[in-house]
């Protein structure tokens, strides 16, 4: 066989640097971009078809097919059915629109051969560089609306959506994380959203739309190649930024974590000393409003997307899906920060970082250190031939570009060790010590058996322990109706928000003033869905709490699930009923003032959705929520926990339940019990005197004045959970019907919750018939018309 020559420069594809890539793509760009079928290049490595053998030792380095007379045709090489290898060779990707077979380039096929992408490109100095021909056709249908955004609660920070009106319509972005310049705190999104210097963005936080910053002098539109890599050629070419700073209005409302991720790392410091190929085919994850949890890999470098009045326009990355793991990007997810996933133990080589990255502390885990690496701008999406499927890439920006053009720094401990769903630390502890009140003592068995699935030991309930819980594989019980039906790839959409509240406090002018707490005390029968319904039309509540005909439905399954002998059932719906009840002995899930009082508020300017300016009432109390269900139980839990187990000690009148409009009812009594010991009208005034504090001052003032009813509603209802299991377990005989009382495995119970068809989420215009006993909607009765007013 003949030996390989040495000096041949075709054959030292591997020797090739990003910036050779980047002279040659720039040299041969016009002659590229005009042949009839290319869209798009980037530079990157040969994409090898997923059907092609792995090469011996002896061809491993060497793609020998170029240039080779032997060469096969084997039809269009796609992004779906091509992938890189370790061995793939730098090259110039070049994508194309239509897929034409070199042999077909001649007057008999009808193709011009000047239009042929050859499979290299020779430059001046003798380098030869290698060409990869991608079928990409562009999907140019218009995208759909931004549908199912999670919107925070209390807390805001990266993953949360923002909005701004702009012209009569509401544009969404994602923001990315947060950003300083040593005076201000900035939260970073795109500039195509957060718009013109002093443009207000809002969110919608409590179920009310609030301002929470403007848009700051500080943003990039487009900066010139050559000036941000200097150095590399790149002559009329700009890089896309789309980078939009928010000064944010109070920054304690804010935390550094990522929704969805967590915690970030050191932000990874690129420019032309150190960027390099070892990128391509890097994992990558990101958080975005629309999407969610987004895994992916970088897929190429510089991606040339469009090209207007002689200047070309560049992607830093271009992000798309990993191996055999879906991927999607949507409307709504530009502003969302992508992180590197950096293995633990790699040797940092790099001039700037010469040091070991540290090993993880745990050597069991080993998780991938996350170093904020980009910024999405906007995404393609590319049609695969094979299949006929969508394949959505994300555009980004290198955030090490932005913080240097910005002069801004990213922010990475700024209140952070939150759950990532604020407020989970009193579901579970309601949802554990309701385990130890069980009266029946198999179903007190089977529970306990069941304590993990459902909650945390005592000691297990911690900040740390919560936080990262919304990507975990199994979400315990007692918080999948915030985990995993709020967000996530298992979310039920705008529907579930409802269920976890009811406004009971509101004063109703057609019925003397009337509020719904006092129109269902000592009467079970305005326990009944037309009745609820109509006193929200007369107070104008557009939010329409349902949360007792949650319970009620609950029951409803439970018992039919313990009938059958399901016990996996059975525990699936009970253990998740315990997120219900505890949002029902929480006072602010029970008020209109639920984050804060609206008659009593500030008046807030801005421009509406057809683009008129507006001045609007918000509630001078907004964030009381958060500083007492979040504050004030998570930094309290240990005397939390002790004063329960006190109360709990001591017997208690419960009352009786033979049916789901008696589990509706005696939710119904837990909620004015609550009202009765916390005023929600107190809570926020005693907000109102302390919110220009620090929070952890706040938290203080609130425990000193609340404390002890707080641990009284909250023995209240574990109580109300037990007699609620225990009523349900009675009524379907389970003491005959269920023997196995052991672990169910966590497999079949995310089977159970992440099935859309299992207790399904409905509006209080939609549960009735459904409950099957009275109380059910009139047949025939037209829904209220809503208002654009959203509670989450």
């Amino acid at each position: 066989m003949k030996a390989l020559d040495p000096l041949h420069a075709d054959k030292s594809f591997n020797m090739l640097s990003l910036k050779d890539l980047i002279e040659a793509r720039d040299h041969y760009h016009v002659h590229l971009m005009h042949k009839e079928n290319v869209v798009g290049t980037a530079v990157g490595r040969y994409r090898i078809r997923c059907t092609d053998p792995w090469p011996t030792h002896r061809t491993m380095h060497e793609p020998s097919k170029n240039g080779s007379k032997s060469y096969k045709e084997k039809g269009p090489r796609t992004l779906g059915n091509s992938e890189i290898r370790p061995y793939s060779w730098p090259c110039i990707l070049v994508f194309v629109d239509q897929w034409v077979a070199p042999d077909h380039f001649n007057a008999n096929h009808g193709y011009d051969p000047d239009d042929a992408v050859p499979r290299a490109v020779y430059m001046p100095d003798g380098r030869v560089v290698p060409v990869c021909v991608v079928l990409a056709p562009r999907d140019e249908t218009a995208p759909g609306p931004v549908r199912n955004l999670s919107f925070p609660e209390n807390m805001l920070g990266g993953g949360y959506p923002v909005l701004v009106d702009v012209q009569g319509e509401t544009h969404v972005a994602s923001i990315g994380c947060l950003l300083t310049d040593g005076h201000l705190v900035y939260a970073l999104t795109n500039r195509h959203v957060a718009g013109e210097p002093g443009t207000p963005v809002y969110t919608i936080s409590g179920g009310r739309k609030e301002m929470v910053g403007k848009a700051s002098a500080k943003q990039l539109t487009r900066l010139p190649f050559e000036q941000i890599y200097s150095d590399w050629p790149g002559k009329n070419v700009y890089v896309n930024m789309d980078i939009g700073l928010i000064e944010v209005e109070d920054k304690t409302r804010w935390t550094a974590q990522i929704f969805g991720i967590g915690t970030m790392d050191n932000l990874a410091d690129l420019s032309i000393d150190n960027i390099s190929l070892r990128l391509i085919g890097c994992p990558v994850r990101g958080f975005g409003c629309a999407s969610r949890e987004m895994l992916g890999e970088i897929h190429g470098l510089f991606y040339r997307f469009k090209s207007v009045g002689g200047f070309e326009y560049v992607s830093d990355f271009l992000i798309g899906p990993r191996k055999d793991e879906p991927f999607q990007t949507h409307p709504g997810d530009s502003g969302t920060l992508w992180l590197l996933e950096r293995s633990p133990e790699v040797e940092d080589d790099t001039p700037h970082s010469p040091k070991k990255v540290k090993k993880a502390a745990d050597k069991e885990e080993k998780k991938p250190v996350l170093m904020p690496i980009a910024v999405q701008w906007g995404g393609h999406v590319f049609v695969d031939q094979n299949t006929k499927n969508a394949m959505p890439y994300a555009l980004a920006t290198c955030l090490s570009t932005v913080c240097d053009q910005l002069e801004v720094d990213p922010i990475r401990d700024w209140n952070i060790g939150f759950p990532e769903y604020w407020g989970a630390v009193g579901h579970y502890t309601i949802a554990n010590k309701a385990c130890d009140v069980i009266a029946n003592k198999n179903l007190r068995k089977l529970m306990q058996a069941n304590l993990e699935q459902i909650t945390f030991p005592v000691d297990g309930i911690t900040k740390k322990n919560l936080t990262g819980l919304s990507k975990a594989e199994f979400v315990p019980l007692a918080d999948v109706p915030d985990l995993a039906w709020k967000i996530g790839p298992h979310n039920r959409g705008q529907k579930e928000h409802p269920n976890h509240f009811a406004d009971m406090d509101k004063p109703n002018a057609n019925q003397n003033g009337t509020t719904l707490l006092e129109l269902c005390k000592g009467q079970p029968q305005n326990v009944n869905v037309d009745v609820w319904r109509q006193y929200y039309t007369d107070v104008q509540d557009e939010s329409r709490g349902l949360l007792p005909f949650r319970v009620w439905q609950f029951y409803n399954a439970m018992v039919d699930f313990v009938k059958a002998g399901k016990a996996a059932e059975f525990v699936c719906a009970a253990g998740i009923l315990s997120h219900y009840v505890g949002d029902a002995c929480q006072p602010l899930h029970i008020s209109y003032m639920f984050n804060g009082d609206p008659d009593d508020t500030e008046m807030v300017t801005h421009k509406n959705r057809q683009g008129q300016t507006v001045t609007e009432p918000v509630p001078r109390a907004a964030g009381v929520h958060a500083a007492y269900e979040d504050g004030m139980v998570d930094t309290h839990t240990p005397e939390i926990m002790d004063g329960v187990d006190k109360l709990l000690a001591k017997n208690a009148k419960l009352p009786a339940i033979a049916s789901g409009h008696d589990a509706a009812v005696s939710v119904v009594d837990l909620m004015q019990k609550t009202f009765d010991a916390i005023s929600p009208k107190d809570i926020v005034d005693a907000y109102l005197a302390v919110k220009s504090q620090k929070p952890s001052a706040i938290s203080g003032e609130f425990w000193d004045k609340f404390g002890d009813d707080t641990i009284a509603v909250i023995a209240d209802g574990c109580r109300y959970l037990a007699h609620i299991w225990d009523a349900a377990w009675a009524e379907g005989n389970g003491d005959q019907t269920i023997k196995n009382l052991d672990a169910i495995d966590d497999d079949t119970l995310v089977a159970l919750y992440s099935d859309r068809t299992f207790l399904p989420s409905h509006t209080i215009d939609e549960i009735g018939p459904l409950l099957n006993a009275t109380g059910g909607a009139a047949p025939g009765r037209t829904r209220t018309k809503r208002t654009s007013r959203v509670r989450v």
